[in-house]
């Protein structure tokens, strides 16, 4: 089965192509603040298939994409940041829903060190089975600059 993560709000437009393979340990991206993002941090999520066009929460709301929170949960370890990743904003966080009504399928992330050092803003791939770029975005009306990976298990 084939899934695509979505990885917004970086720094800057990922170095990436699409077509090119990412392995365990390559920098997908520099975390940031960009689109409508209001704090530095990283929005990841996953969803099935291979996604080549850019979705949207309300997409995943509304079953126009199906979210993989068991897929999603694999990429949240030591190794994405290099140090223990924080949530801000969890999956289906319900003061979310409260504030924007709608449900956050995906996670909001940020180092645990981020008020000591940028060391660790770098995002890792972190998976053992390789991924390969299928999109890579500047949406300064939503997620700003992603990048979407697609990997199969």
């Amino acid at each position: 089965m084939k899934y695509t993560v979505r990885f917004a709000h970086l720094e800057s437009k990922p170095k990436w192509k699409v077509g090119e393979v990412l392995t365990r340990g390559d920098i997908v991206g520099i975390m940031g603040t960009t689109g409508q993002s209001t704090a530095l941090h990283l929005h990841i999520d996953c969803v099935e298939g291979e996604q080549k066009q850019p979705y949207k929460l309300i997409d995943l709301s509304n079953g126009n994409k199906v979210s993989s929170s068991h897929q999603l949960f694999f990429f949240i370890d030591k190794e994405l940041f290099g140090v223990d990743p924080v949530i801000t904003t969890e999956y289906n966080d319900t003061e979310y829903l409260k504030t924007y009504g709608k449900l956050h399928r995906g996670y909001d992330l940020v180092p645990s060190d981020r008020h000591q050092t940028r060391e660790h803003y770098a995002i890792h791939w972190n998976r053992s089975k390789e991924g390969i770029v299928s999109l890579v975005v500047d949406d300064p009306k939503g997620y700003g600059n992603c990048i979407y990976i697609t990997f199969e298990v």
